[in-house]
């Protein structure tokens, strides 16, 4: 049963005073985009979780030296420092919020006292060959299942969605500029549109011909998400979530014979690396991703940038001697 004046947090799994629980949400809420909203709820339930924190006095007790350990925490577990930045990043926002509000008196994230790690200029995302691509395409057939993930697989790498955004779109993001792809919500752009690859919008509608004819609709409707669950036991024409996408992406590649880790986000690597590889020119590439800072995208091509420097061959051979 329920505690008196407690609630539980979402996605912390534990109890928390009211007054937490009221502060929390207020400034969750506060956020502008989803994508936010979600991650630092998640970052924040982690932090009160890890230092077992239940009520809004040992929330507002908590000092640089608590934050300084959970950051090491965080690092001795192996997440990355853009993951541990993100979560530094929450914290120092509600507890600015908290400071401005004059519950607290210091801000015991503040950069000065918790220092964030520095992100490396190569992403750590393992890209595909092109060969690895079509082996992974291959590997669907003409059901229903492996036509819908062959329209979402050639979504990833063509068009370059992340997966939150895949997971997000609907019919009428394809439909209602004509060669275009409307991408909403995303991440640093609450709408941007981008050209859509003829063979994309062949196989989503080659796989929504046969998904309409299993709901028994006749047309697929404007706002119908595009990438449906095709689950029987409760969600079949659901949106698929960005977790199942990445499920599904990492299925796929062990179908083809792939051991490496690859995820959803590895189809947006090579998308990017394949077209600097044939040329295009480094903005056009940025526009496409639609990164904010074209430093994001020169991290993508900085693998490749290593591969070709014929420093190492230059120098000269001493097997011989």
């Amino acid at each position: 049963m329920e505690a008196a004046g407690s609630s539980e947090s979402a996605g912390s799994g534990r109890y928390l005073s009211q007054m937490l629980h009221q502060i929390l949400d207020e400034f969750v809420e506060s956020r502008g985009r989803e994508n936010t909203r979600l991650a630092y709820r998640k970052a924040i339930a982690d932090f009160l979780t890890s230092l077992g924190i239940t009520t809004l006095e040992a929330f507002l007790a908590v000092q640089a030296a608590d934050v300084v350990r959970y950051r090491n925490t965080l690092q001795k577990m192996g997440r990355s420092p853009a993951t541990v930045n993100q979560r530094l990043a929450a914290l120092r926002g509600l507890y600015g919020r908290l400071l401005k509000m004059g519950r607290i008196a210091h801000n015991p994230a503040d950069p000065d006292l918790v220092e964030g790690f520095r992100v490396g200029a190569a992403s750590r995302t393992e890209g595909l060959t092109l060969d690895e691509v079509r082996a992974i395409l291959a590997t669907c057939d003409g059901t229903l299942r492996g036509l819908r993930d062959r329209a979402l697989l050639l979504t990833l790498y063509y068009q370059g969605l992340r997966r939150s955004e895949a997971s997000k779109l609907r019919y009428r993001d394809l439909t209602t500029r004509r060669g275009l792809l409307e991408v909403r919500d995303a991440k640093n752009n609450p709408y941007e549109t981008i050209r859509i690859r003829p063979e994309v919008r062949r196989a989503i509608d080659d796989y929504l011909e046969v998904l309409n004819r299993e709901l028994q609709r006749r047309d697929t409707r404007p706002d119908d998400p595009v990438f449906c669950s095709l689950s029987r036991l409760r969600s079949f024409g659901g949106r698929l979530a960005p977790t199942s996408i990445n499920e599904i992406v990492k299925e796929r590649a062990r179908m083809a014979g792939i051991e490496r880790r690859i995820t959803a986000h590895s189809w947006r690597h090579s998308c990017t690396t394949h077209g600097l590889a044939a040329g295009v020119p480094l903005h056009q590439v940025q526009r496409h991703l639609r990164h904010k800072d074209v430093k994001t995208t020169l991290r993508y091509d900085r693998e490749r940038d290593v591969r070709k420097n014929p420093m190492t061959d230059a120098l000269p051979g001493l097997a011989a001697l």
